[in-house]
């Protein structure tokens, strides 16, 4: 596994927070924003260009681009 930070669009409540099936709170989603995040890297998929990527806080696993991910130096 690798430490990474990844970059996605999520759905954030009125105080830019996740929101959605983010969250736990029933709060209504009041739109989407860009975020980086850190995570870890628990797959690589060459053929799409796709990692899969396990979320620091959340423990959520999800699919990004490797585009929008930046594997941290171990060391």
């Amino acid at each position: 596994m690798i430490p990474c930070t990844y970059t996605k669009t999520f759905p954030v409540d009125e105080w830019g927070r996740l929101g959605g099936f983010y969250s736990l709170a029933d709060v209504p989603i009041a739109g989407y924003k860009e975020l980086t995040r850190e995570g870890t890297v628990l797959a690589r998929d060459r053929e799409t260009q796709l990692y899969e990527v396990e979320d620091f806080e959340t423990g959520r696993v999800l699919v990004v681009p490797m585009n929008d991910v930046v594997l941290e130096e171990e060391g």
